[in-house]
């Protein structure tokens, strides 16, 4: 990637200040949460009662030098005992600035009644934040000399879940503790931060028409202490347990449309395509891939 000039440097500008807003999620703009909600919520680590890989790619703005790209990893494996395992990995790059949050996750169900579950879940990790000046056109600008440091700190988040047939309700907080965003001295002297500063609120329903369709709505909410709430939601429709489709849509990057394939019960895979909008100010054309893994049978069978 070519050195960043004055117009990015300014589009950095605006990244590093809204990160301080944003900074407690997972990912920025993640869509692979709708279709793993244990990125954002680690109370659902382990739900879908199989032990699971999912990795997910995500290009932001394409065609903006240093724009977005985050790439996922996770991992659950559930227990019979109610228990759950996980982790994740999330490496997140912004023109010169480089994030890779790593975690491991516990959870736990209980049964509420005859169909009914609370799910329980935290996880526990460290965040490595790097700032790369080479990626600067002046390297040598004091306040890039200022912002060049590598810092690691630790990271995690707890949730909360409530499941009852195909109704599924969540509330998490993702961070105990975010990072200070790369700021000068000074500036970082006025900032401070509470895990109650950013939380995020789901709710979801699986409707089963038989063999042939599957639909499954979802609206969630963003809540920033400092900040406008963000609303987004989306509708997953899947044909005979095999092709899937629909759309996401989020308040401030507009709409999003997705296309995947389930190849066989253990392997399955997405495309995800965010068209530009106009109200969002920058160019948002995104493309998103998401695989799943699983391995053996879900334990509800």
């Amino acid at each position: 990637m070519g050195k960043v000039n004055l117009k990015m440097r300014v589009l950095i500008g605006l990244l590093v200040l809204m990160s301080w807003g944003s900074y407690a999620q997972v990912a920025p703009v993640n869509n692979q949460a709708y279709f793993n909600p244990y990125l954002y919520n680690p109370a659902w680590v382990g739900q879908s009662g199989y032990t699971q890989l999912f990795a997910g790619f995500n290009k932001q703005w394409a065609g903006v030098t240093g724009s977005p790209t985050i790439a996922t990893l996770s991992f659950e494996k559930p227990l019979e005992s109610g228990l759950s395992l996980g982790g994740q990995l999330v490496n997140q790059t912004e023109g010169p600035i480089n994030r890779l949050r790593a975690q491991v996750t516990g959870g736990y169900k209980i049964a509420v009644g005859l169909e009914g579950f609370i799910h329980f879940g935290m996880s526990l990790g460290m965040a490595y934040d790097n700032f790369n000046v080479a990626q600067l056109d002046d390297p040598n600008d004091p306040l890039a000399t200022e912002l060049a440091q590598s810092q690691i700190q630790f990271d995690g988040g707890v949730g909360l879940g409530y499941e009852f047939r195909g109704l599924k309700v969540g509330v998490s907080i993702p961070n105990f503790l975010a990072p200070r965003p790369f700021v000068s001295t000074n500036d970082a002297n006025q900032l401070s931060y509470s895990p109650w500063d950013y939380m995020i609120g789901t709710l979801s329903l699986t409707i089963d028409q038989g063999m042939e369709w599957i639909f499954e709505p979802t609206l969630m909410y963003h809540y920033y202490k400092d900040f406008d709430g963000q609303i987004e939601g989306g509708l997953k429709a899947t044909f005979r347990e095999k092709f899937w489709g629909g759309a996401l849509y989020n308040q401030n990057l507009g709409l999003t449309a997705f296309l995947g394939l389930n190849i066989s019960d253990l392997f399955s895979f997405g495309y995800l395509y965010s068209f530009s909008s106009p109200t969002a100010g920058v160019p948002n054309d995104s493309h998103e891939l998401v695989l799943r893994f699983r391995f053996g049978k879900s334990i509800k069978d």
